[in-house]
C-alpha cells in the first residue's frame, strides 16, 4: 500500500511538518506539499520518502483559494499515480500513529467527516462572496454584511443545480479511487466565490457516501484528533502530552493544531 500525504502549508516555520516527515519517512509514504505563496518555501528533508512541492498560489483563510490549492494537490497526486490512499493535512499536524500502525490501519474507502444536519451552513455555497485575495478571518461585520445583501437579493447559487450540500471536517483520508470523482465534479464552479468552502468541498462532491447513521463527530470520522471546545481549534502543547499519548495507535491518524515540533518525539518515546 502506498500513501500520499498532501500538505497545505503556510508560515515561516516548517519544523512541525519536518518532524512529521521524519516520523513517517518510508518508501511507501510520499509527501506532496503546497506552500502558501505568501511565504518562502521551506527546506524539508527525508531519506526514503519523496517530497514534492507543487506550484504555489496565495491562500487566504475563508476563501475559495483553499479549495483551489487542495484540488491542485489532488491533481498532482493523480497525475503521479501509484498511490492507494491520500491524506490531507496541514503543516501544523502531528502523527498519532506509529509508521507500521499507520501503514496497516487504513482499509475503508473513506475517512471523511460529515455533520448530521448541515442545512444551516448552506449559505457558504448558495451565497455569492466577492472576495478572493483577502484574509477574512475575524471580519464578522464584513461577512455579516455580505450575507445580509445576499439574503435581501434572494441569491441562491445552488438553485436548479443537482447539488446536495454537505459539511464536515476539511481534513480527510480517502482511497485513490475517489480522486477522479473529486477532480471531475461537473458542478465545480459552485465552489468559486464561497465562504469556508474547504469544509464543504469533499463532503458535497461525495455526498452519496455519507453514512445514514452518524454516531461520532466529524473529526473522528476523518481519523483526526481536533478539539474545537477549548479553541478554534485548540493548540496542543507539552501540557497535553498524556492526553495525546492515550490516543496513539487508536482511531486517530493525526492531531491538530500543534506549534511545537518536539511533541512528536515526546509522544513516541
Amino acid at each position: 500500500m502506498k500513501h500520499a500525504i498532501a500538505v497545505l502549508g503556510s508560515g515561516n516555520d516548517a519544523s512541525v511538518l519536518q518532524a512529521l516527515i521524519k516520523h513517517f519517512d518510508d518508501p511507501e509514504i510520499d509527501f506532496f506539499i503546497h506552500w502558501d505563496k505568501k511565504f518562502n518555501i521551506p527546506e524539508l528533508k527525508s531519506r526514503l520518502s519523496k517530497i514534492m512541492f507543487i506550484p504555489s498560489i496565495k491562500v487566504y483563510w475563508g476563501t475559495d483559494t483553499i479549495v483551489r490549492a487542495e484540488k491542485n494537490l489532488m491533481e498532482a497526486i493523480f497525475n503521479k499515480g501509484g498511490y492507494d490512499y491520500i491524506h490531507l493535512i496541514s503543516s501544523s499536524d502531528i502523527p498519532l500513529m506509529t509508521k507500521s500502525y499507520f501503514k496497516q490501519y487504513f482499509r475503508n474507502p473513506l475517512y471523511v467527516g460529515y455533520v448530521k444536519d448541515p442545512s444551516a451552513e448552506e449559505y457558504r455555497l448558495s451565497y455569492y462572496f466577492p472576495f478572493h485575495n483577502t484574509n477574512v478571518r475575524g471580519k464578522k461585520i464584513y461577512i455579516g454584511t455580505i450575507k445580509k445583501i445576499n439574503s435581501i437579493l434572494h441569491i441562491n447559487r445552488l438553485k436548479n443545480k443537482k447539488v446536495n450540500f454537505q459539511k464536515g471536517c476539511n481534513w480527510f483520508s480517502i482511497h485513490s479511487d475517489f480522486l477522479p470523482k473529486l477532480l471531475n465534479y461537473p458542478n465545480m464552479e459552485i465552489f468559486n466565490h464561497t465562504f469556508l468552502t474547504d469544509e464543504t468541498f469533499v463532503q458535497t462532491v461525495l455526498y452519496k457516501y455519507k453514512p445514514q447513521n452518524i454516531n461520532c463527530d466529524d473529526n473522528t470520522m476523518a481519523a483526526r484528533y481536533i478539539d474545537w471546545k477549548r479553541g478554534a481549534p485548540y493548540v496542543f502543547g507539552n501540557k497535553d502530552l498524556s492526553e495525546l499519548k492515550n490516543v496513539v495507535n487508536t482511531k486517530y491518524a493525526f492531531a491538530r493544531k500543534v506549534n511545537d515540533a518536539s511533541l512528536v518525539n515526546e509522544i513516541f518515546k
